[in-house]
């Protein structure tokens, strides 16, 4: 008897929890019906169309040209200055004067040496006639404010053109 009661009881549980699905599917239709993505169509995709490169001289195109160098094909009958091509390089002369810096400096009022700063930190004393930058730049003075340089640049007519520049005293404050 136990057991009947046990069968019985346990049948009625059984059917008590079958899942009403009929109202879940029902909400879920109707989700989706009503449901309505609004998409923006994508924008034209734009497509790039590269250059064809076609080398015209035997230059790479990544590296900086010399700039003492003439354009190729130039000759000049001119008797114009020239700077001293045979003259030897000094180390100062492959670093640019936009990285160089007055840092201070020594001497009497006869004779100011300039104390600069190359790019790795390396402290060097010039005066008037050391050359400084790739353009053969000469000091010309040396004050307790700055340094007055003076470039030479090719003026691509096979003649040369003098250029100014001045090194000031850089600030307590300021980078190598």
């Amino acid at each position: 008897m136990k057991r009947i009661c046990f069968v019985v009881f346990f049948t009625l549980l059984v059917t008590g929890c079958q899942a009403n699905e009929d109202s879940i599917q029902q909400f879920i239709e109707l989700a989706h019906n009503q449901a309505q993505a609004e998409v923006e169509p994508l924008q034209q995709q734009y497509v790039f169309v590269a250059d064809e490169f076609a080398m015209t001289s035997t230059r790479v195109p990544f590296v900086r040209p010399r700039t003492e160098l003439m354009a190729t094909g130039q000759e000049t009958d001119k008797a114009c200055w020239q700077p001293d091509m045979q003259r030897v390089r000094t180390a100062l002369e492959s670093i640019p004067l936009g990285q160089i810096r007055m840092k201070g400096v020594i001497g009497d009022k006869n004779m100011l040496w300039a104390i600069i700063s190359t790019p790795e930190g390396k402290l060097e004393k010039i005066r008037d006639g050391y050359y400084l930058g790739p353009n053969h730049g000469k000091v010309r003075h040396v004050s307790p404010r700055s340094v007055e340089v003076e470039e030479v640049l090719p003026d691509g007519m096979g003649c040369w053109v003098k250029r100014q520049i001045t090194l000031p005293l850089a600030s307590v404050g300021s980078a190598v």
